[in-house]
């Protein structure tokens, strides 16, 4: 016979001993009339409730059904309510807060159900009272099980609390984890096996984590916040930290003068420096590179909120916001087949989003601040929109020639414009940059004429004694050895 409102009342069991059960909980896994299921029958409290004859059943067959613990959580929660629906239903879990088959039940709560969520004594309480007094708590700590710490973010600078820790693979990658950030000697806190109200605790080094041999769904693991300036791997919020000091009334004298303007060149040049990189091929020199990238666009984050503007927040928002609108075929419903019907479809949003009806109008939303070859290329770009701009690169070549065979008759700054436009118009149509292009061909000249001089020199002769004929003859000798 199926009730009215299917009920799913959920009872924490605790990090252990039937001791650590409150007297509500007990009273509760006792009643008559229900039926009583716990998450796994592993859990000490099992042989209380045999000791004290109430039947029970566990979901511990789910485990070897699935792999994914989302699907199997999904699982459990809907055959939990299917039986709500013929008789009351006691579900026992270790700790409800931290719980993914608990989360699943909330999350498909059917209609007019009631699910009831006891307070109970969790895995922090225990852990938290069996702390050496060198590590006691008196602030904030992150809370995570074990399996949901390695796919969530952390914060090093303030205290975690591990429960959960049940295999040594497990410890193993959680170890794995914190050492991206702490150093391997930082002491932390190891809960070995236990199920006593109080745990013994063994202070240990982090890469000895996963060098004991027990572990089970008791061990939990204390890892002490440490300050940034204790560390030597960091992360965006001390990044955030370290600006907003030195951009406070105390901080640095030089960055807390800097004004949107005034960092204009570091912008640029830093973002130059990591192309440049780039083109070294030099992974290193490009982490350090975009980490200097990286701080101009938190400075510039840290004086907009000095002057109401904008924050960080408003930055992360602003592009996470706008890479989600702009990949409809990512995040939404939309098809595209190719990359060409992408770019198409990204300009069709842009205009979208700044109003602009025509090409002509589309043309106004590029920055004039941009390098000149950019600036061209940014037009071209827009102007590819129409079917007459979408000319073959043998083409533009022809044009480009045109225009050189005037200047060799006539010097007009309006023709040298017109053919670096076509040289521009010819590298986008080439899927090149050629900013990049023109900086590389000047490197290339630098390095070409500085071992011509050598050579020069090692002849006992002078670079500026010599005609233009005689210095390409040593260009062409060194032109091989340029990369």
């Amino acid at each position: 016979m199926k009730n009215d409102h299917a009920m799913i009342t959920v009872v924490p069991l605790g990090p252990g001993s039937s001791e650590l059960l409150t007297f509500q909980s007990a009273e509760e896994l006792k009643k008559p009339k229900q039926l009583l299921v716990l998450r796994t029958a592993r859990h000490p409290v099992s042989s209380w409730l045999e000791e004290q004859g109430v039947p029970f059943e566990s979901l511990d067959s789910f485990y070897d059904l699935y792999e994914d613990f989302e699907a199997m959580h999904g699982a459990m929660a809907a055959w939990l309510w299917k039986k709500a629906e013929e008789q009351l239903v006691c579900f026992g879990v270790m700790d409800p807060a931290a719980d993914g088959a608990v989360q699943a039940l909330k999350k498909e709560c059917p209609e007019n159900a009631i699910l009831r969520v006891l307070p109970g004594v969790t895995a922090a309480d225990q852990v938290f009272s069996s702390l050496p007094g060198s590590h006691e708590v008196s602030g904030a700590v992150q809370l995570f099980t074990a399996t949901g710490f390695l796919s969530r973010s952390f914060d090093p600078s303030v205290p975690i609390l591990l429960t959960e820790v049940d295999s040594r693979l497990l410890a193993g990658q959680i170890k794995l984890r914190l050492s991206e950030l702490f150093p391997d000697e930082t002491e932390i806190c190891f809960f070995a096996p236990g199920e006593s109200a109080k745990r013994t605790c063994r202070v240990i080094p982090l890469f000895q984590l996963d060098s004991g041999k027990h572990f089970d769904h008791t061990c939990a693991v204390f890892i002490p916040g440490l300050d940034c300036l204790q560390r030597t791997r960091f992360t965006f919020q001390d990044l955030e930290k370290i600006v907003s000091r030195l951009c406070a009334p105390d901080g640095c004298p030089w960055d807390r003068v800097q004004t949107h303007e005034s960092l204009r060149p570091y912008l640029v040049e830093e973002a130059w420096e990591a192309v440049n990189a780039i083109e070294d091929q030099d992974p290193d020199h490009l982490a350090d590179e975009l980490g200097d990238v990286l701080f101009q666009v938190f400075i510039h984050a840290s004086i907009g909120q000095r002057y109401d503007e904008f924050s960080l927040t408003d930055v992360l928002s602003g592009i996470c916001s706008k890479m989600i609108r702009r990949h409809p075929h990512v995040f939404g419903s939309q098809v595209y087949g190719s990359s060409a019907s992408v770019a198409e479809g990204w300009e069709a949003l842009k205009r979208g989003e700044t109003g602009s009806k025509t090409v002509g109008e589309t043309l106004d939303t590029v920055s004039q601040a941009l390098p000149s070859l950019k600036y061209s290329i940014k037009m071209y770009k827009k102007l590819a929109q129409l079917p007459a701009f979408r000319r073959r690169p043998e083409e533009i070549s022809k044009e480009i020639r045109l225009h050189a065979e005037k200047l060799e008759k006539e010097f007009r700054p309006e023709e040298i414009a017109l053919l670096l436009m076509k040289c521009t118009e010819l590298c986008y149509r080439e899927d090149q940059d050629a900013e990049i292009i023109l900086h590389r061909g000047v490197e290339t000249l630098k390095k070409q004429y500085q071992k011509a001089e050598n050579a020069i020199f090692a002849d006992e002769k002078r670079p500026e004694n010599l005609t233009f004929q005689e210095l390409r003859v040593y260009l062409k000798q060194v032109e091989d050895e340029i990369e």
